[in-house]
C-alpha cells in the first residue's frame, strides 16, 4: 500500500476513534458539569496532577521503541510487561501513601479520592502489551476499536456516577473504570506473546526510550504546569475554569496534534531511509494540518460563547476569554506534532525533547508574573507566547534533516 493510502486509511480509522472519544467525553462534561460545580472540577484537576506527573515522569517510553524498532518485537513483548507492571504498582502506592501530603499541599480534603484513583495506574501496568503491536503493523481498525471501546466505557460510567452519587468521586471512580475496561479488552483483542523476560532487552528498549521519558516529562511539565500553577495560586474554582476552557477551546486541535502524531510516526519509521520519501510525507502533513486546525479553531471560536452559555451553565462564563486565547495554542500545537513525528521515526527523540524544554523554560518565565497579574487570562497567554517562541528553532531543525 502507497504512504499516501495509508495515511489516509490511519487518518479514517484514527479520525473516527478520536471523533468517538471526543464526542462522549463532550458529552460527559456536558452532563457532569450540570450536576458538579467549576470547584467540583478543579478539585478533580488537583488529584490528575500529582497522577499524571507519576506516569510521565517513570514513563519508559517503550511503546515507541516498539514500534521504531526493526527487530522483531514480540521478543521483546514480555520484558516490557514485566517493566509495565512494576510501574504501574510503584505509581499506585506512591499515590496512596501520599495522598495526605497532596491534601494538605492544596489544603482540601482530597486523601479518599486520591486513594481511589491510585487503583487505576496499577490496573493499568497489567494491560496486554500486544495492544502495541496494533500500530506497529498499521492495524488501526484495531486500534480503533480498543480504544474506543474502552474510552466510551469511562465516558458512560463518570455519567452515571455522577447522576447517582453527585460528588465529585464520580470522576475519579470513573478513571478506575476506564482502567478495568482497557485491561479486559487488551486480552480479548490481542494474544499475549509470552516469551522469557530478559534484562538486556529492556536495556535495549530504554536506549531509545529514555529520550522518550525526558520527553513526555517535559511535555507533561509544559502541559500541566499551568495548572499546577493555578490550582496553587488562584484555587479550585479557577483551576475548573480553566480546564474546561483548556478541554474546549483544544477539543479538536489538541486531539489533532495527537491524531497526526499517531499516524505518521509509524509511516515515517516504515520509510526512514528514504528522505525523498521523507520529505514528500512531511510536507503533505504540514500542510493538511495547518488548514484543518485553523479550520478547527475558528469553529470552537464561534461556537463555545453558545456552548457554554446554553449547555453547561451561566456559571461556567468566566472562563470565556481564556477559552478564546487558549485556541491560538490549540491551533499551534498539531504543527509541532509532524516534527516531533519526524525526529522519533528517524533515531532523533532527543530534538523533540529539547523543543519542550526551550517552550517549558519560557513558560516558567512568564507564567507567574502572568497569573499573578491577570488571573488565568494571563496563564493561557503565557502557555499561548512559549509555544509560539519554540517554532524558529524547532523549523530550522526541520529543515536541516533533508540538506
Amino acid at each position: 500500500m502507497s504512504l499516501t493510502k495509508t495515511s489516509l486509511k490511519g487518518a479514517f480509522w484514527l479520525g473516527l476513534l478520536r471523533f468517538c472519544i471526543k464526542a462522549f467525553s463532550l458529552l460527559k462534561i456536558t452532563i457532569v458539569a450540570r450536576i458538579l460545580t467549576p470547584h467540583d472540577f478543579g478539585l478533580f484537576g488537583m488529584i490528575i496532577i500529582p497522577y499524571g506527573f507519576l506516569e510521565v515522569a517513570t514513563e519508559p517510553g517503550m511503546n515507541q521503541a516498539l514500534i521504531q524498532t526493526k527487530k522483531d518485537p514480540k521478543k521483546y513483548l514480555t520484558s516490557a510487561w514485566l517493566t509495565f507492571a512494576i510501574r504501574g504498582l510503584v505509581i499506585s502506592l506512591i499515590l496512596f501513601f501520599s495522598a495526605p501530603v497532596i491534601s494538605h499541599f492544596y489544603r482540601s480534603d482530597l486523601t479518599q479520592a486520591i486513594k481511589l484513583i491510585a487503583i487505576a495506574p496499577f490496573i493499568k501496568g497489567l494491560v496486554n502489551p500486544a495492544i502495541i503491536l496494533f500500530r506497529k503493523h498499521l492495524q488501526f481498525e484495531k486500534e480503533f476499536w480498543y480504544k474506543a471501546l474502552a474510552s466510551i466505557i469511562e465516558s458512560l460510567s463518570t455519567i452515571i456516577l455522577a447522576i447517582k452519587l453527585k460528588t465529585m468521586l464520580a470522576l475519579p471512580l470513573g478513571v478506575v473504570i476506564g482502567a478495568l475496561a482497557a485491561l479486559l479488552l487488551s486480552f480479548l483483542m490481542a494474544k499475549l506473546h509470552l516469551v522469557k523476560a530478559s534484562w538486556q532487552r529492556v536495556k535495549e528498549l530504554y536506549r531509545y526510550g529514555r529520550w522518550v521519558t525526558l520527553g513526555t516529562l517535559t511535555a507533561y511539565l509544559n502541559d500541566q504546569g499551568d495548572d499546577l500553577i493555578v490550582s496553587k495560586i488562584l484555587g479550585a474554582q479557577s483551576l475548573g475554569l480553566y480546564q474546561t476552557a483548556y478541554k474546549i477551546s483544544n477539543l479538536p486541535t489538541t486531539q489533532g496534534a495527537s491524531l497526526v502524531y499517531q499516524i505518521v510516526f509509524p509511516i515515517f519509521s516504515s520509510i526512514q531511509n528514504n528522505l525523498k520519501r521523507l520529505q514528500r510525507g512531511v510536507v503533505k502533513s504540514l500542510t493538511l494540518t495547518f488548514f484543518l486546525s485553523l479550520a478547527f479553531g475558528a469553529a470552537i471560536y464561534l461556537i463555545a460563547p453558545i456552548f457554554t452559555r446554553f449547555v453547561l451553565g451561566a456559571k461556567w462564563l468566566p472562563m470565556i476569554p481564556a477559552l478564546n486565547i487558549l485556541i491560538i495554542f490549540g491551533v499551534a500545537r498539531p504543527l509541532i506534532s509532524v516534527g516531533a513525528a519526524l525526529f522519533d521515526a528517524i533515531g532523533q527523540p532527543q530534538m523533540a525533547t529539547t523543543a519542550n524544554i526551550i517552550k517549558l523554560t519560557v513558560l516558567l518565565i512568564l507564567i507567574f508574573p502572568f497569573t499573578y497579574q491577570w488571573g488565568i487570562i494571563g496563564t493561557a497567554w503565557a502557555v499561548v507566547i512559549s509555544q509560539l517562541l519554540v517554532y524558529p528553532w524547532f523549523i530550522t531543525k526541520l529543515i536541516k534533516v533533508f540538506k
